[in-house]
């Protein structure tokens, strides 16, 4: 009976604010009125009516952004949590609703500046300060740098789904790292060796110590066949196994490898920084 009530009365408000009637319209007793209101896609429809009445309430725009975003909307999404954003600029939760989206659309330099504003509009919460951080490590490995132990750890030790609809994995425990090998070989360069000692130390850890992982090897079309490629990635994922057997003494039970050859190119790749890291290493967390 209450929500009928509230139902009731929404619709009178909207009546009110029809043009040409000469009311304006009350934005905080339409809001006010939204929460009464569970239903997913009538709610829906109550923003898309509140939202002709009150085009410039950050608060109506955010929940219309997250509400389309829901519905996989994402590109009109993007446009309503700026709208919020022009508003409200302080507003942390339509920027991280904007990472989100970003995420979903693979743009990954987006998403971290998206989410780096949500930080610092509100630095005390821990989603916004979890993701900024895991996102800009994985544009790091994505880019070919030395991942420090904490960070391994810090994405590793996370129990997000990994994105499985994207090249880009920009969610969950899994990164895909640009591990400096000689040109065509097998053999690791300087750099290389470093990216891969915080990897085994990383996997001593005992935050991560129990976990299992899958890595994967890909190479990128430089290879005078697919053949070859695929010989290639199979070499260099035998070779980081065992390295990280025998040098790091990890179990080897907890390491499931697999090569790829140049099958799997990142074509969205230039979207990190500009770097095409169609040759990577992918470290994924196996979740049990």
């Amino acid at each position: 009976m209450k929500i009928k009530v509230w139902s009731v009365f929404l619709a009178i408000v909207l009546c009110l604010t029809v043009a040409g009637s000469g009311y304006a319209a009350d934005c905080n007793a339409i809001k006010k009125a939204l929460k009464q209101e569970h239903d997913v896609k009538k709610k829906r429809k109550i923003l898309g009516d509140a939202i002709a009445q009150c085009p410039n309430d950050p608060d109506i725009n955010y929940k219309y952004a997250l509400s389309l975003e829901r519905f996989r909307k994402y590109e009109k999404a993007l446009g309503y949590y700026q709208k919020a954003i022009l508003a409200d600029p302080a507003m942390a939760k339509a920027y991280a609703g904007m990472g989100d989206v970003y995420i979903y659309l693979g743009l990954l330099d987006e998403a971290i500046d998206a989410y780096k504003s949500a930080v610092k509009y509100m630095p005390e919460n821990e989603r916004f300060e979890g993701r900024y951080s895991r996102l800009s490590i994985k544009r790091k490995a994505l880019r070919g740098e030395v991942l420090s132990v904490a960070e391994f750890i810090k994405v590793m030790d996370h129990r997000g789904k990994i994105s499985s609809n994207m090249p880009l994995l920009l969610t969950g425990p899994a990164l895909q790292y640009r591990i400096a090998f000689v040109e065509g070989s097998g053999t690791l360069q300087p750099t290389g060796i470093r990216q891969l000692g915080a990897v085994g130390q990383a996997m001593q850890n005992d935050a991560i110590q129990h976990v299992r992982f899958e890595i994967s090897v890909h190479v990128d079309q430089g290879f005078s066949s697919s053949e070859e490629a695929f010989e290639r990635s199979k070499a260099r994922a035998l070779m980081i196994k065992d390295q990280l057997v025998t040098n790091f003494l990890i179990d080897p039970k907890r390491l499931e490898i697999a090569w790829y050859g140049d099958a799997q190119p990142l074509e969205t790749g230039a979207q990190a920084g500009g770097i095409i890291a169609n040759e990577r290493v992918e470290f994924k967390r196996i979740v049990e």
